[in-house]
């Protein structure tokens, strides 16, 4: 898929200083989880909050991005397409409804483990929930808004793209 939005034709991908944020906010938000699940002493929420992070790497990567049209490419889901490119090879064949639901599982449980075990401390708690809000705005209002607009097959039919749809309204027929 060629994309002619306006940020492929000006960053030939998606905005980079949009990227940086998002970088920053998400490795503030693993540096806070992990020094106060540590600190709280929560090790199921701390191995939940690992665990699920490794497992991201893994099986959704290769279910989902290995299959994309984005392979090897700045995608706007935090360049996974280019990052799995270096883990796994390409792969022919559908990204498939297990693959998004192995990962909203896995993202699930990355994001809310450490808010989970973090209830104690206020403090932190307040911190990582600034910077998970902060990923997940810019997810949401980046790239679930590029996939809505602009996407074609499976992610246009991604939740998230139908749920921007929804609250945003459905702006495809207006797209360049």
């Amino acid at each position: 898929m060629s994309c002619e939005c306006a940020e492929c034709v000006e960053y030939g991908g998606p905005n980079p200083t949009i990227m940086k944020i998002r970088v920053g906010a998400i490795i503030g938000e693993i540096a806070v989880a992990l020094y106060g699940l540590v600190k709280e002493r929560s090790w199921k929420a701390l191995g939940a909050f690992i665990g699920s992070g490794i497992f991201f790497w893994t099986l959704p990567r290769y279910l989902i991005c290995a299959r994309c049209e984005n392979y090897g490419k700045d995608c706007y889901s935090l360049y996974m397409g280019k990052l799995t490119s270096k883990i796994w090879s390409k792969k022919e064949g559908e990204v498939g409804k297990v693959g998004m639901a192995l990962e909203a599982v896995t993202l699930g449980t990355f994001a809310y483990a450490p808010a989970l075990g973090l209830l104690k401390n206020r403090k932190l708690l307040v911190l990582y929930s600034f910077f998970l809000n902060i990923t997940l705005m810019s997810q949401f209002l980046h790239a679930c808004r590029h996939c809505a607009t602009y996407a074609e097959g499976w992610r246009a039919d991604c939740p998230s793209a139908k749920t921007h749809r929804m609250i945003f309204g459905d702006k495809r027929e207006t797209a360049v």
